[in-house]
Parts: C-alpha cells; structure tokens; sequence
C-alpha cells in the first residue's frame, strides 16, 4: 500500500513507525509552505504541498495531526484538492488506544511481579489524568506529587526559549488546575504526598527510595532537575517514564534526556507513542 501522511509534525512523525513493513510512505503533506520542498526528520521522506497528493496517487492518505480541529478542515480540504481515495484519521487511536498508559500499566505490572521496593512520584502532574491511574496501579505505596498547580514558571520558559527558537510554551500554561482537583481524582488519595512549588525547591529532605517516576513537566529545566534527582532515589530495576522525549513540541526535554544520558552513561528507549515517551531503567 502507498501512503501519504497528512501532518509532518509530531503525530505524522510517530504515526510513521506504526506503518507495516508492506507500507511504502510517499511523503509528508503539510499545509505550511515553509516545510515544503524539504525532507522529514523521518528516514529524509519529502514533505509536500497538498496540492500535488492526487498526482501522486496514494492508496491512501492518512491524516496524522494532533489537533483535531485541523484534522476535520484537512478532511474537508482534500476532496476540493481532487484527492477522492480512501481517508485515515487518528480518532480511532484516540478512542481505543493509548500507548503510554499501557506501558505504564505493563511497567506496574513489572514492578509488582518483581516485588520491587519503593514510593512513586511524578513530576508534571496538571490535572492527574495519569497520577489516578498510577496511584490506582500502585495502591499501596506512598504517591509524591510534583507540580506548580500554577503552570509554568516563567523562568522555565526563558530558559527554554535560549534553547529553542520554536518553542511555543508561555509563563502560566497549564495552570487551569489546583491541588483539590488532582485529589478528588486519585482512588487512593490517602497515599498522596503533594509538593507544590517550583521544582527542585519542593523536593523533600527525606524523600524515600521510589520504583517508579513519571517525568511530564515539559520543559528542559525541570525536567533535567528531575532526572538529577530522581535516579539517585531509584531502587535497582526501577524506571522512570518520560513524556515527550521525542516531542515536536517540547523539543527541551529530549535534549534534557540526552544530556542525563551522556553524564550518566545511559541508553534511553524510547517508545512509539504519539507524544514520544520514553523509558529509563535502572539496572540491577
């Protein structure tokens, strides 16, 4: 089957490693002339013009961007092109399937098997849609939860902005939400132990070993003073998970993995989800 990604940024990049080997990708269609004439981050594929889709003849055009707005005009937009084959979209994916809670739940399921000692934590909690399903997993441990509760911090995002031109982040983005809400969302909120504040100025004097950390503050900052802080804590055979190593979108935190890596002698692996999450082990 011949196929063109609709969407050169993030979902069109990990949408790319879910093709089978029997797939062939034509190119990246992108409706930002800038991107136009260039090759992909992905095996140097072409982007396109959208407009020269029919000529290639596609079997298929899957339409990979995240947002789901868009996703609808582009729908819309491909039969005005004169493209009339066979539409993808990644609703179905959205509805019925998430990679990183899975590997959460096969990592849980490890660290039960084992009988690994240890507390939990994640930095980068938002409004606990994934801290209810770790707290849940892990009922019976000591859950730490790090997070402004107030967005970024805009010293973050400076630091972010020296770092990358393409940065989109702003002082106060994901700050609609409070501790209250995140706690009226955990099964077990007994176990929790909330660190509200800048990060790494709320870590505890006396945090205890953990088994396992979700790392999602974003940002190359915290995100390097997370792993700083945490693998020391990691009991061996512990992991921490890592959202957006591979992000289009916050590119400062792969390049935070990267340098932890580097200092530490790591390999990362990462894993094919549509927000490029990653996972460190701490080996026995």
């Amino acid at each position: 089957m011949k196929i063109i990604l609709f969407g050169s940024g993030q979902g069109g990049q990990m949408a790319a490693e879910w093709l089978p080997s029997d797939c062939e990708l034509l190119a990246f269609a992108d409706n930002n002339p800038e991107k136009w004439g260039t090759s992909s981050s992905w095996n140097e594929v072409p982007v396109i013009n959208p407009a020269q889709i029919p000529a290639l003849a596609p079997d298929m055009v899957w339409i990979t961007v995240l947002n789901q707005d868009a996703a609808r005009s582009i729908e819309a937009q491909l039969p005005k092109l004169g493209y009339t084959g066979p539409v993808g979209t990644l609703d179905p994916f959205r509805q019925v399937m998430d990679l990183r809670l899975a590997h959460l739940r096969l990592l849980a399921r490890e660290i039960r098997r084992r009988k690994l000692p240890g507390a939990v934590a994640e930095l980068g909690v938002y409004r606990g849609i994934f801290a209810a399903e770790i707290n849940r997993l892990f009922p019976d441990r000591t859950f730490y939860l790090f997070d402004t509760f107030t967005g970024f911090p805009l010293n973050d995002v400076n630091a972010e902005r020296d770092l990358t031109s393409r940065t989109r982040a702003s002082a106060g983005d994901f700050g609609d939400t409070s501790m209250e809400q995140v706690r009226g969302r955990l099964p077990h909120p007994e176990q929790a132990v909330f660190c509200q504040g800048y990060f790494p100025d709320t870590l505890p004097a006396d945090l205890p070993p953990l088994a396992f950390v979700s790392l999602d503050p974003d940002l190359h900052e915290p995100t390097l003073a997370g792993l700083r802080a945490f693998w020391p804590k990691l009991v061996p055979g512990g992991v921490i998970l890592i959202h957006d190593y591979n992000s289009a979108q916050f590119e400062g935190a792969g390049k935070a993995v990267r340098t932890f890596c580097r200092e530490q002698n790591l390999m990362v692996l990462p894993l094919a989800d549509l927000h490029g999450s990653a996972v460190l082990l701490k080996q026995s």
